[in-house]
């Protein structure tokens, strides 16, 4: 006895139905993806900027204390003085925490190919004859040293300190700083919108915070800035 099984079709609405089912599961599944890949990018950028802590403070500690010049500060060696290959020495592979993991990944093969770093100093530190010895340094926990570079800004071996002494605006900082670089979406280009994400900022002591752009913004709006070296505590 010869037996057939029988097939059935969808229908058009259980077709529906499981498209629904996928397009609900992956809304909710893309803002945890993307969530994670945020934390992952934010954790690594944390890394990048403790490892090039601790390289600028081996280099001041063989140097009487100084800090290495800028390119800014050194006239044409331009790339040999620049100071992310001045802490290389001091580095497993500079190649690896120069680039910020959140920067676009066009932006990221600039900087490898420009010999260039996502990261950039403060040059009310490494620009200042009082402060460029980490000795003189009166509150280094809160005394700021590296920032996240802005994207307005051409990856460069010479944009390697951002000039924020001019930071008495919020568009201003954002010339010089990415300070929404960790977010999910993508970054606002209006400054009045640049507020969703946060931004790593690497401090004298040597640990590395992460601040939101938000409280960014409003200790601007204060009227304090930043970049400032504070007095003793």
């Amino acid at each position: 006895m010869k037996c057939s099984a029988s097939r059935r079709a969808f229908t058009l609405i259980e077709l529906l139905t499981v498209c629904a089912i996928i397009a609900v599961l992956t809304a909710i599944a893309l803002p945890v993806i993307s969530s994670v890949k945020v934390h992952a990018n934010r954790a690594k950028c944390i890394s990048n900027l403790r490892q090039i802590g601790v390289g600028l403070h081996l280099y001041a500690n063989e140097n009487d204390g100084n800090y290495l010049p800028t390119t800014h500060t050194t006239g044409t060696r331009r790339i040999k003085q620049s100071w992310i290959y001045g802490v290389a020495p001091y580095l497993s592979n500079v190649d690896e925490i120069r680039v910020c993991p959140a920067d676009p990944p066009s932006r990221q093969k600039l900087i490898l190919d420009r010999k260039a770093t996502s990261y950039a100093l403060n040059e009310l530190v490494f620009d200042s004859e009082e402060f460029t010895n980490v000795n003189r340094i009166p509150y280094r926990a809160k005394t700021l040293l590296a920032v996240i570079l802005s994207e307005g800004r051409t990856p460069s071996s010479t944009w390697d300190h951002v000039h924020s002494g001019e930071w008495s605006s919020w568009q201003k900082m954002l010339n010089d700083v990415q300070a929404d670089r960790h977010q999910a979406s993508q970054p606002s280009k209006l400054p009045a919108q640049r507020t969703k994400g946060s931004a790593n900022d690497l401090y004298a002591d040597g640990h590395v915070e992460n601040i939101s752009a938000t409280d960014m913004k409003r200790l601007l709006d204060s009227g304090k800035n930043p970049a400032a070296v504070p007095p003793d505590s």
